[in-house]
């Protein structure tokens, strides 16, 4: 393949934004590597195209000769998609995509529709989508099903790398604590929002300087005049855009970035404080969550002023906490990646002609495996597992047991030392990294009566089931899966079992119920918790990469398809219970509380304020001690109709 080709971004290249910058490095990086890239700066206004950004982007294209290699930004992109349409048979375009345009902060519903329409318009006309966050993967698969403008295009996620960067110092007793905001001053950053907090920011001993050019002249005028009216001229400077050199010194001169936006697409300056060795103090919003490491900084919720200043005002005045975080960041910074791994992974993704199997929203952090595996481990049914353990005595030595979407390697972890058969384990999941683990914990297990694993694994997806591994089993085994399927999958599922007259057995599927509980486990009723609730369920029936899922209709869906095969079909009620004031589970209960807070704010982003509300008055009660939480889930097990 050829290794030349054209960039094309809206503006002028050199711009010193996110967006800008990771254009840039990437660019840098591939040349490293001898690849040759021609950037091309497109006039006219962009994303809301102008007559000359629609005639920019138009000439751009044509001038290329056929089948030479394109990538366009998302922001040139985005809204011109019939421009990119007509070229999309004789060139090989890649889209490069930072954040989806329609959710930037203060459009109208139906410009954000407009925009949404547009990209996903333009993105289906492409070979290829890379993206720079997972977050930002799962929200393209998210707004393609609500809009039924599908995206086949394979779509790759290249993460930001960070340039190494020397150390800043941290504050001395007695230095005023130096709070450095980086960022273009538009909605969506917030410094509005950030002003409102310093406000109410119980210490005195504190200076916050503003680096990011004025891109939204109504939004910086405020902002000044929010500086005016709270008399925080003499503490607060908006600096506006600067060159490289004196935002390196301004990282030097600084003890913590504070970065109020709403949404973030990644968001680059993070990693870059963390290159600094400056602790972060930051929101939750889009891909925030997953780009600030745990213990590196504070999180709170978008728009939350009062938890915002709560945050600032412990890091100035808690030294304990500002040196715990420092020590955070020492961890987190030996762990960044640099450009040019960015740029060997932006390489192969150039390169990539396959297709999507799963949606990035169908992927599971190990983390969050990891955080459920005990709870998981205690609500399990343990009758059912008596009642397969009683079937398999029946079948000849050693069984089979495949187990679907293994993750890393939980129900193995758990059924494996409960059966007394000699066992042979097939593992499935498209995720290799957790393969690899589930394989590392299956070494030291054994079965009931001490008998090593026989253990084999497969990096496939769970598209089709007709995975020749899958033929010979005697058990189909799956955990906390069948939520993700559709009602097609599950028909295929069952139908291919029946045929081969295995077992069944499915753990912890969602049944679509969870609330909150007080002290005394009784549950509490309150409205808000049903709204987050509905959209949450609403946002589990979405498409996870194998159909139209069932959600919390999904066991039941199973349990009638099973029994119309004539299997012998027995439940459990496995619900989590995970109780009020128990610190071991906190870390659970708050991923939770998040998780749906996100999923309920993708739903619905119109409500997003009302959500993040809701999530700031949970996580309290939860600290507090005053809350836990119910999850309802359900086991079953399915065993063949004997054959006469």
């Amino acid at each position: 393949m050829s290794q030349r080709f054209t960039l094309l971004v809206a503006g002028d290249p050199n711009q010193r934004t996110g967006g800008y910058i990771y254009d840039a490095q990437i660019v840098a990086a591939l040349k490293e590597q001898g690849v040759q890239v021609d950037v091309v700066g497109l006039e006219g206004r962009f994303p809301q195209a102008d007559e000359a950004a629609t005639r920019a982007l138009a000439n751009a294209l044509e001038t290329l000769a056929d089948d030479e290699r394109v990538i366009i930004d998302g922001l040139a992109m985005g809204a011109l998609p019939d421009v990119v349409a007509r070229h999309a048979d004789r060139l090989d375009i890649t889209s490069l995509l930072h954040h989806p345009l329609g959710d930037e902060q203060g459009l109208s519903s139906d410009a954000q529709q407009h925009l949404h329409r547009s990209e996903l318009a333009g993105l289906a006309a492409v070979a290829r989508v890379i993206v720079t966050s997972r977050f930002t993967a799962r929200r393209l698969s998210e707004l393609a099903e609500r809009y039924s403008l599908p995206i086949t295009a394979p779509i790759t996620v290249v993460e930001p790398g960070v340039a190494h960067a020397p150390v800043s110092p941290a504050a001395q007793q007695g230095d005023a604590i130096r709070l450095l905001c980086v960022a273009t001053l538009t909605p969506r950053k917030g410094q509005d929002v950030l002003v409102n907090a310093l406000a109410q920011v119980e210490s005195d001993q504190w200076q916050c300087d503003c680096f990011g050019g004025a891109r939204d002249a109504d939004f910086s005028a405020k902002v000044q005049q929010l500086i005016d009216e709270h008399q925080l001229a003499e503490r607060v400077t908006l600096h506006g855009e600067c060159d490289a050199p004196t935002l390196e010194a301004a990282y030097q001169n600084a003890h913590v970035l504070v970065l109020p936006s709403w949404y973030e697409g990644y968001g680059m300056v993070v990693t870059e404080a963390l290159a600094h060795g400056l602790p972060v103090i930051t929101t939750t919003g889009g891909a925030l969550r997953d780009t600030l490491p745990e213990g590196a900084g504070i999180s709170v919720a978008p728009g939350d002023v009062k938890a915002l200043s709560a945050a600032i005002s412990n890091f100035c005045t808690n030294e304990a906490l500002r040196t715990e975080l420092r020590a955070g960041v020492a961890v987190a910074r030996g762990e960044l990646n640099d450009w040019q791994a960015a740029g060997v992974e932006f390489a192969k993704a150039l390169h990539d002609e396959g297709t999507a199997e799963l949606s990035a929203g169908s992927q599971f952090a190990a983390s969050w495996l990891t955080l459920r595996e005990a709870v998981d481990s205690h609500a399990r049914s343990d009758a059912l597992v008596s009642r397969l353990n009683e079937w398999l005595a029946t079948r000849e030595a050693p069984v089979s047991l495949a187990d679907l979407g293994c993750g890393r390697g939980s129900n193995m972890q758990f059924l494996a030392p409960r059966l007394a058969s000699a066992q042979q384990w097939v593992l499935f999941d498209h995720d290799a990294a957790l393969l690899k683990e589930a394989r590392q914990r299956a070494v030291p297990l054994h079965d009931a009566l001490g008998q090593p694993l026989k253990v084999e694994t497969h990096c496939a997806s769970l598209t089709t089931l007709d995975h020749p591994a899958l033929k010979g089993v005697d058990v189909v085994s799956a955990s906390a899966l069948i939520d993700l399927v559709s009602q097609q999958w599950i028909d295929a599922l069952v139908a291919q079992c029946a045929e081969r007259q295995q077992a069944l057995l499915v753990s912890l599927s969602v049944t679509g119920e969870w609330y909150f509980v007080d002290a005394e486990h009784q549950p509490m009723d309150n409205p808000e918790d049903r709204f987050v609730l509905g959209l949450f369920n609403a946002h589990q029936q979405r498409d996870k990469g194998l159909g139209e899922a069932l959600g919390g209709d999904a066991h039941g869906a199973l349990y009638n398809a099973l029994a119309q095969r004539g299997y012998e079909v027995e439940e459990a009620n496995t619900p989590w219970l995970l109780s009020a004031g128990n610190h071991e589970q906190q870390p659970l209960i708050t991923t939770l509380i998040n998780g749906w807070a996100e999923a309920a704010t993708e739903q619905a982003p119109e409500a997003a304020t009302r959500i993040a509300e809701w999530r700031t008055a949970r996580l309290d009660a939860i600290e507090r001690g005053q809350a836990g939480v119910w999850v309802g889930h359900r086991d079953l097990l399915a065993l063949p109709a004997e054959q006469g």
